[in-house]
């Protein structure tokens, strides 16, 4: 990535006249930035397109141009950003999870884990921030604020299919109501 100048001093001028050469890696990067904006016009094109059609159009199928528009509006240039990094992380969840998870829980619970060999959902789950489902972490208290101070007992389990990452070390949820069977 290296940059070419060439500096010449033209008779009669003040000022030098700089010839460079900007690389091949911005070239790149320019014509990324040239394609990324093109696209992005492209959708804002679109999604007004779509909108026109839902609102002036007579026919009776006007309506269903809102489809066609939301999806167009994911590429326009504001909200591109977000739905490129949404697209990119979405399988992060689901990627490189862990073989072996904790569920922490209370004397009770840990004695209902032990006599049923089932992990309950929790209804809500963390106060209802990631919703029903059963909770896991690879690391308690005090490091892991998401786990309750009265869930300290901690129950080892192979990570079962259908669980996700929410924040990683903290916070693993296979999401629903049915619990997890525990291998005794």
């Amino acid at each position: 990535m290296t940059e070419q100048k060439l500096v010449c001093l033209p008779d009669g001028c003040r000022k030098p006249v700089e010839v460079s050469d900007p690389g091949a890696m911005n070239r790149v990067l320019l014509k990324l930035q040239q394609l990324y904006r093109a696209s992005t016009l492209a959708g804002d094109n679109a999604a007004q397109y779509w909108a026109d059609i839902a609102v002036n159009s007579k026919s009776p199928l006007a309506p269903l141009a809102h489809v066609p528009g939301a999806l167009a509006v994911l590429w326009t240039p504001d909200i591109a950003p977000t739905t490129a990094l949404t697209l990119g992380t979405a399988g992060y969840g689901f990627a490189a999870l862990p073989k072996n998870l904790i569920h922490f829980t209370t004397r009770a619970g840990a004695a209902g884990i032990a006599r049923t060999g089932v992990i309950n959902a929790s209804p809500f789950g963390l106060d209802g921030i990631f919703g029903a489902g059963v909770y896991m972490a690879r690391i308690g208290r005090p490091l892991n604020g998401f786990i309750e101070k009265v869930s300290r007992i901690p129950i080892h389990i192979s990570t079962p299919a259908g669980t996700v990452r929410i924040v990683p070390y903290l916070v693993y949820v296979r999401w629903g109501l049915q619990g997890v069977k525990v291998a005794r």
